[in-house]
């Protein structure tokens, strides 16, 4: 907070916390889930690149459980692809052909 200008004191007195628990939280070490995330992160990101782009989460959650034996939810990476905004390639559409009738003119 105080390297982007906000005094601590005022920051905190305005999210209602207290210092101590500002700085307490500040100086906390990584936790186990947020090492996980970054190190799922890089793996999706691996997988969606390989890809060329094209993977979207499903492909992307088959590669990591089924190709790297990784185990990991959908939704879980649905959660952390949101902000990275790695959408895989849209499908083309399939043309549809219509058979003509000559009974039906």
């Amino acid at each position: 907070m105080a390297s982007e200008g906000l005094p601590v004191q005022a920051a905190c007195r305005l999210l209602e916390v207290s210092e101590s628990g500002y700085y307490d939280w500040h100086t906390r070490p990584p936790s186990q889930r947020s090492i996980r995330h970054a190190w799922l992160l890089d793996q999706i990101r691996a997988v969606h690149a390989a890809s060329r782009g094209t993977y979207g989460c499903g492909r992307v959650h088959a590669e990591l459980t089924l190709g790297l034996g990784i185990t990991v939810g959908y939704n879980q990476i649905e959660l952390l692809k949101a902000p990275c905004r790695d959408q895989g390639a849209a499908r083309q559409p399939t043309p549809k052909t219509q058979t003509q009738d000559p009974d039906r003119r």
